[in-house]
Order: structure tokens, then C-alpha cells, then sequence
């Protein structure tokens, strides 16, 4: 994007300095003509920038996420309480009261997640 506002300007500069005061129209359509292709080029290299860098695609993002999930520790989100019910004539019941706390599994899911696609700085 620096290099477009610097095209703009080097052209503000060139046409402010330059020796004839007054341009024609042929000039000025000239100028606009050159600056636009100048434009286009820097938009064009900053696409293939933008195009190259990104490497994730929705085949490995959806790996991930599946890896990640195929050996992720559910026990240690189920909250488990059971209790022993008596009752007459010598029987006994045992109620397992569980709960799933979605709140912590989502947030050390997604920590996970960032972590997986954190490009790795040490190589």
C-alpha cells in the first residue's frame, strides 16, 4: 500500500516541478494513463503477495481440526457427581449426575487451534 501512496506523490511531485506550468489535456490524460498502469502493476504484485502467503485452504483446515479433535482430552471437561440413593427393602440406586463444561472446552479448543496454525518463528 506504501508503495501506491508513494507512486501518487512521486507523480504530484514530477508534475509540480516540472518546467512547463500549464499542461495540455493530452498531459494530464497521459500522467493519469501512466499512473493508473503503475497502479495496477503494485495492486497485482500485492495480490500474488497476499495469494502466496496464505497456505491454508479449507483441506487443511478442516485436517486440522479433525486431528485436533480425533486426540483431544474430553474427561477433563465432564464433570461427574454421583450419588447413592437407598431406598426401602435394602435396594440401592446410583444416579451420575454429569455436566460438559462447553465454556472451558471452547476456549483450550480454540487456544489449540491458534496454536496448530501459529507459524512457527524458531525455524
Amino acid at each position: 500500500m506504501e508503495k501506491i501512496i508513494e507512486l501518487f506523490e512521486c507523480q504530484i511531485g514530477d508534475t509540480t516541478n516540472a518546467y512547463p506550468s500549464i499542461f495540455s489535456k493530452d498531459d494530464v490524460v497521459t500522467l493519469l494513463i501512466n499512473l493508473k498502469a503503475h497502479v495496477l502493476k503494485e495492486v497485482d504484485e500485492l495480490k500474488t503477495e497476499l495469494d502466496s502467503g496464505s497456505r491454508y485452504t479449507w483441506e487443511n483446515i478442516d485436517r486440522a481440526v479433525n486431528d485436533l479433535l480425533d486426540g483431544y482430552e474430553y474427561t477433563e471437561f465432564i464433570e461427574c457427581e454421583p450419588e447413592l440413593n437407598g431406598s426401602y427393602g435394602g435396594s440401592f440406586s446410583l444416579d451420575m449426575n454429569t455436566s460438559f463444561d462447553d465454556y472451558q472446552f471452547r476456549k483450550s479448543f480454540i487456544q489449540e487451534l491458534e496454536d496448530y496454525f501459529k507459524p512457527n518463528t524458531e525455524e
